[in-house]
């Protein structure tokens, strides 16, 4: 990506200079297209910036989703399904099993599971 960033700044320093060199000509057409072309470029130039501040944050997005640790949310597959709370269950609670909330801290899905002990 710097390379094409490096090329971009490269094609805007030439444009630069042939609007040096075209002040001695009086050529009108040629230097309308002088503008065009770096008008052109910087803007190439500032979509290629976007491009990359949008490619680090999804590279860091990835990166998390990916060290996730919680379980496979059942809504979204994500592995960021989670326990926030465990107890007694109200029921068989007596018998030793166990009701757990789930969340997934993507997508907010929640729901309760029943423990068998």
């Amino acid at each position: 990506m710097a390379d094409i960033i490096s090329t971009v700044s490269t094609a805007i320093s030439l444009a630069t200079r042939l609007r040096e060199i075209g002040k001695s000509i009086e050529n009108a057409e040629f230097k309308n297209l002088l503008a065009d072309l770096s008008l052109e470029l910087a803007d190439a130039k500032m979509k290629i910036a976007d491009l990359i501040d949008e490619n680090a944050s999804l590279k860091e997005k990835l990166l998390s989703l990916s060290n996730a640790s919680g379980e496979k949310c059942p809504k979204c597959g994500i592995r960021t399904f989670e326990i926030i709370s465990s107890r007694p269950h109200p029921t068989f609670g007596d018998l030793g099993a166990k009701e757990r909330e789930y969340k997934c801290s993507t997508c907010g899905f929640a729901e309760s599971k029943l423990i068998k002990p």
